[in-house]
């Protein structure tokens, strides 16, 4: 089974980097807003509180859809375990049950060939 499904794939490779991109810029805007000798930054903060809600806000949605999915696909799958594991038991015991009965009908049949070469060499010693 792939560990690489979509919704895994979705999650490396687009709601993360976006989290980590949003979350980079806000705390650059915070940062550059403490150590901002000039004022230019806290005079223009509703410009870069606006610019952070216009990137997070449909990053936020885009990121809680994929994020439910993903969840979705992660409580599928364990719900699924169990099954998968009875399965493999099944089928551990019966190749186990398979081995077994073949190993006892070849066992069966080198006995009865032991048993008719017996038979023959019997036959063989009577005749002479």
């Amino acid at each position: 089974m792939s560990d690489r499904s979509f919704n895994n794939s979705m999650m490396l490779f687009v709601a993360i980097p976006l989290v980590v991109c949003w979350l980079a810029f806000a705390c650059y805007v915070i940062y550059r807003g403490v150590n901002d000798d000039s004022g230019f930054i806290q005079d223009n903060l509703d410009f870069y509180v606006a610019l952070i809600a216009i990137i997070g806000g449909p990053a936020l949605l885009f990121i809680n859809s994929i994020l439910e999915a993903w969840k979705a696909e992660q409580a599928a799958q364990q719900n699924a375990l169990p099954q998968r594991l009875e399965i493999e038991l099944q089928q551990a015991l019966a190749r186990h049950k398979h081995n077994l009965d073949m190993s006892a009908a070849k066992q069966q049949h080198e006995q009865l060939l032991e048993d008719r070469a017996q038979q023959h060499q019997h036959r063989s010693h009577e005749d002479e």
